[in-house]
């Protein structure tokens, strides 16, 4: 079988052509008191299936988002047992390199627990900065070898270059803007961070959670900090000339050891599983590339790969299926691919 006819099932849900998926799910605690879901089809035993350890994005709703709920039912309609664990600081969004290791920890954690899938076949799939940092994880000695597939959705290669890209779309989407700000402001201004980190991690929600006029709660907080506070604020809505400067402030800012620590370019030597790569078009937040410069890497060294981009996607959430048809082909690409790999 052709490893794309794996994924049309995944379509066809995507498309909102099976109005009932037959889903199971049930809670689960992980090490640390870690909240977790599994998923899998109904009617079928979980522990005969393949496994894919699916982490989410930097959403403050973590697990409870439904955009990475629906991804978990999609991918489980297809045939998997697929486990949604929960990570604090990305759900709080902080950007931190022990992130890394906690991903690495929960890879080994849950490769190991043979509840919830036949304790073999076993596949990594993530979004974002979490996709990026579940490569580097994915690379390393304890974990490597236990990967079967990963498959990345808008991931990056090299942090130096995402974070310039973010600034520079503010006006498209300014949620990577916030959380930038939010994790990095008192590197700019440290005499304004106390006013500033609560400011933008409030905006960074009121874009998540579509807050607007008087049910937004950073320019509530905003009144209460102080005139320059006010100012670097507006400035970074109004000007894109100070965004560019804070950008490159922001990149300053930074030992280099940092960027370098959260770039998968430099950190994925030991990688063994195959990847799949699908990044949005149009995405705002990390630029299309980035997977592109993975998938360069990837050919260079002679790793095996698969690589599409596609009008079907923004960053982290879908369009109608049914007027990005032409998107349809690189889905069934990747995710076919990843599944390919996942259950030879």
């Amino acid at each position: 079988m052709r490893p794309y006819f794996l994924s049309f099932p995944l379509i066809f849900t995507y498309g909102g052509l099976v109005p009932d998926k037959k889903i199971t799910n049930e809670p689960v605690i992980l090490k640390g008191n870690r909240r977790g879901h599994v998923y899998w089809p109904m009617g079928k035993e979980k522990k005969k299936l393949p496994g894919i350890y699916l982490q989410h994005g930097m959403s403050i709703l973590g697990i409870d988002d439904k955009r990475i709920i629906e991804l978990a039912e999609n991918l489980a309609y297809c045939g998997f047992s697929v486990i949604l664990p929960e990570l604090a600081e990305v759900k709080g969004l902080l950007l931190k390199t022990e992130t890394i290791d906690h991903i690495e920890s929960l890879g080994v954690e849950l490769y190991e627990n043979k509840t919830w899938y036949d304790g073999n076949r076993f596949g990594f799939f993530s979004v974002s900065f979490s996709g990026g940092m579940g490569l580097i994880a994915c690379s390393r000695p304890k974990l490597r070898d236990k990967v079967s597939s990963v498959m990345v959705v808008g991931g990056y290669c090299d942090f130096l270059d995402t974070l310039p890209f973010v600034f520079k779309n503010y006006n498209v989407d300014n949620y990577g803007v916030f959380v930038l700000l939010y994790n990095l402001i008192e590197r700019l201004e440290p005499k304004l961070k106390e006013d500033l980190r609560p400011v933008f991690y409030e905006a960074a929600i009121d874009n998540a959670l579509y807050r607007q006029g008087e049910e937004a709660i950073a320019p509530q907080l905003l009144k209460k900090t102080s005139k320059k506070s006010q100012e670097f604020y507006h400035n970074i809505l109004s000007s894109e000339g100070f965004r560019s400067e804070t950008s490159q402030r922001m990149l300053a800012s930074v030992p280099e050891e940092l960027p370098r620590a959260f770039s998968p370019y430099y950190n994925m030597q030991g990688l063994k599983a195959p990847v799949s790569l699908l990044h949005g078009e149009t995405d705002p937040v990390i630029s299309p590339e980035e997977s592109e410069k993975l998938a360069l890497h990837f050919g260079k060294i002679g790793h095996k790969y698969v690589h599409r981009t596609s009008s079907a996607l923004t960053h982290g959430d879908n369009l109608p299926l049914h007027t990005q048809i032409l998107g349809v082909p690189a889905l069934l690409k990747t995710f076919g691919s990843f599944m390919h790999w996942l259950k030879a």
